[in-house]
């Protein structure tokens, strides 16, 4: 029996374990740097997660203050939480291969929902990669047009990439 995930706040000496969970996921086109990670990370210490389970760092989620509808592009070597946020865009979270059916990446959206709620966010958003749209709609998200001129960072996560949102704090 795999034992439950502990969620607690990103730090800046977990984001080698991070690039490395990242690279089990994803493919080469959608790696982020370490500086990319580190500017979110900074840009929004509250809502950037990590699971441990026994063998140590299992599963990340980061999410960053955004305007609902203009998701920041993939990658970036910098954020800046724009003057009125009103979602709380939840821009990565990936589970280690063999943590995966643990329950990871449950207890991350959690903690991710949590962050939501203290932040008073009027939205939920993300961008769907990997063919995980369905995954999302179960979480209560529904496809979205993005808006102004944030839509053309849609194409820094490929071509499949779905914008989702939802209603906040709900």
């Amino acid at each position: 029996m795999k034992q439950a995930a502990v969620i607690r706040s990103m730090r800046a000496e977990d984001i080698a374990s991070v690039l490395e969970i990242q690279s089990c996921c994803y493919d080469e086109t959608k790696l982020e740097s370490a500086q990319s990670f580190l500017a979110k990370l900074s840009a929004s210490p509250t809502s950037c997660f990590v699971a441990l389970v026994s063998d140590g760092l299992a599963g990340y989620l980061v999410a960053i203050p955004a305007e609902a509808g203009s998701p920041p592009p993939l990658n970036s070597p910098t954020y800046s939480v724009p003057p009125t946020p009103d979602a709380l865009y939840l821009h990565d979270l990936a589970v280690h291969p063999a943590a995966r059916g643990a329950s990871v990446a449950v207890a991350l959206i959690e903690a991710y929902f949590q962050a939501l709620k203290q932040l008073k966010a009027q939205f939920a958003c993300l961008t769907a990669v990997n063919g995980s749209t369905s995954f999302w709609e179960r979480h209560g998200f529904r496809v979205a047009v993005p808006t102004g001129s944030a839509a053309g960072h849609m194409e820094t996560y490929g071509e499949e990439a779905q914008y989702m949102n939802r209603q906040g704090s709900a």
